[in-house]
């Protein structure tokens, strides 16, 4: 196994199953310095203001509760579990499980249902070919450009840029149609399999460097506007160690699944670490573009992939666990498999440590900084809000 359960190790990862998991173990311990979030006691003159669940500004279903004098933030709450889904994955079949598991969110089924995948691989002692690791990277560079151009767009929003908001928008507009002529469907539905996945490379390199070309004109001009920056810099600003994903590394800290979990071959690739040391949303924003440019990078250096074949699921007994560096982070997966059925299953989505830096960072700002510095996060509620029984 990638992960042994006793003393914690590495870097956290959040919390999952009853257990606290880390870049090198799962543990039962609490880790130092993650504690529950201090309860914000009113102030004469104060008051609370509930944002959402359903409201203008936000994509998804959240509970979110400002304490405020009247413009100045205070405090904020966030409640992922407002509207929490409830998923029956356990005694299900590893094909029927994963029809589940890819649907937990479109934007990142390819991160999701690979985590879950070679989390079960790795149970079940099924071996993988250099094809299928290739086609794997293939799926999350391209998810991971997808994902970033829909982050930044909705942070373009709230200026009032629908200019760029609205380029950008048909940019990912465009990766969604690379992605759909490569793997037959525009959110990877059906794409992958215990120690397969189905891809056809031949002209996304073409396609991708026009859509590079576009992107760089958007997104250096972004940089050189002094209204779109003065919205980003010194805006939730967040000094927590406890980051996943870009959030992370816009902060300074080195924190990438790319780096350090080594199941897929990303060191044969021109992969780098997009670091930066703002803390704001302003790093957060330069950090997912430069990601995207190396991500078209990471993608040209595969070469042309060939159709692997199909492995057959074969009923065994294990447990297993996997991470993966998915566009918001580190996206984690457990099972315990008896005769071919999940027996127990559990996740650990990167938005869990993101949300508690979010709060922490909006304290001392004003309700015209929220929507910037929500969307800066890249945090998506439905991988979060999500029980697995």
């Amino acid at each position: 196994m990638h992960y042994k359960f006793g003393e914690p190790a590495g870097r956290y990862l959040g919390p999952g199953g009853g257990y606290h998991v880390y870049s090198g173990s799962i543990s039962e311990a609490a880790p130092q310095g993650y504690g529950d979030i201090h309860v914000h006691k009113m102030a004469a003159g104060e008051f609370n203001f509930q944002y959402g669940p359903s409201t203008g500004g936000l994509m998804e279903s959240v509970g979110i509760s400002l304490t405020t004098p009247g413009e100045l933030i205070n405090s904020v709450g966030v409640d992922p579990y407002f509207k929490a889904r409830e998923l029956k994955l356990k005694g299900q079949g590893i094909e029927t499980a994963l029809l589940m598991v890819e649907r937990i969110n479109g934007f990142h089924a390819a991160s999701n249902s690979l985590a879950f995948l070679m989390a079960v691989e790795d149970a079940l002692g099924i071996e993988t070919s250099e094809e299928v690791q290739k086609a794997r990277i293939l799926q999350l560079e391209l998810e991971r450009i997808r994902s970033n151009l829909e982050v930044m767009k909705r942070m373009c929003e709230p200026a009032g840029f629908g200019v760029p908001t609205n380029q950008l928008g048909y940019l990912r507009e465009k990766v969604s149609r690379i992605i759909s002529s490569a793997s037959g469907h525009r959110f990877f539905f059906g794409v992958n399999a215990p120690g397969y996945a189905s891809i056809a490379y031949s002209g996304i390199n073409e396609k991708l460097n026009v859509a590079r070309q576009e992107f760089e004109r958007i997104f250096y001009a972004l940089l050189e506007s002094k209204i779109f920056l003065n919205r980003l810099q010194n805006n939730g600003v967040t000094k927590d160690q406890f980051l996943s994903g870009p959030a992370a590394r816009a902060s300074g800290l080195r924190y990438d699944s790319r780096l350090d979990s080594g199941l897929l071959p990303y060191g044969d690739t021109p992969f780098f670490p997009a670091v930066r040391e703002e803390k704001d949303c302003f790093g957060r924003f330069s950090v997912r573009g430069e990601e995207i440019l190396n991500s078209i990078d990471i993608i040209a250096s595969l070469g042309n992939l060939r159709e692997t074949d199909r492995h057959v699921s074969k009923a065994g007994d294990g447990e297993g666990c996997a991470r993966l560096e998915s566009p918001q982070g580190d996206i984690f997966y457990y099972v315990k498999i008896r005769d071919g059925k999940l027996e127990d299953i559990w996740h650990v989505s990167p938005g869990v440590l993101n949300v508690r830096a979010f709060q922490e960072s909006m304290k001392g700002n004003i309700f015209t900084d929220f929507h910037f510095n929500w969307e800066s996060f890249g945090i998506w509620i439905s991988e979060i809000g999500v029980v697995i029984r």
